[in-house]
């Protein structure tokens, strides 16, 4: 009977043993199946996420070129408007000067009138007094002459 248990056990043990592992066999190629597309989504999700990122990483790259574009062109317009704020304290700097110069020519320009005012008047009253002393003198001389005509 032993003889007859072990070949029997082997007849039924061996295909049961054989269809156990070729069903685990084939679960697993399943599951390996299932877990390959589970991955190819993954895959495909992450090549579309990188894609996103890659565009957006563009994006933000020709922006910061534009802002250090823009930069560069600030830095040369306030050059040029730190130049034309020297040039107009310049110009102001010489206009005070020249300012400053008219209000001294003014004041001697003033003053030199005032003198030539003065001695104006001093003129006047010089030969008005010529005048009256030539006024006397000829009607001194009418007197006298008026005086030795009469007399004789």
């Amino acid at each position: 009977m032993k003889k007859y248990f072990v070949s029997y056990y082997l007849t039924f043990l061996l295909p049961v043993l054989f269809l156990g592992c070729s069903t685990t066999s084939s679960e697993r190629l399943k599951d390996t199946d299932r877990r390959v597309v589970e991955i190819s989504k993954t895959t495909q999700t992450l090549e579309k996420r990188l894609d996103d990122l890659s565009r957006s990483i563009s994006l933000i790259v020709n922006d910061g070129n534009g802002l250090h574009n823009d930069l560069g062109d600030i830095k040369n317009c306030n050059n040029d408007i730190q130049q034309k704020i020297k040039e107009i304290e310049t110009i102001i700097k010489n206009l005070d000067e020249h300012v400053c110069g008219l209000e001294a020519n003014y004041k001697t320009t003033g003053e030199d009138l005032n003198k030539r005012i003065d001695d104006i008047q001093k003129s006047e009253i010089e030969i008005s007094n010529r005048l009256e002393m030539m006024k006397l003198g000829t009607k001194e001389e009418v007197k006298e002459k008026t005086l030795s005509s009469t007399i004789p």
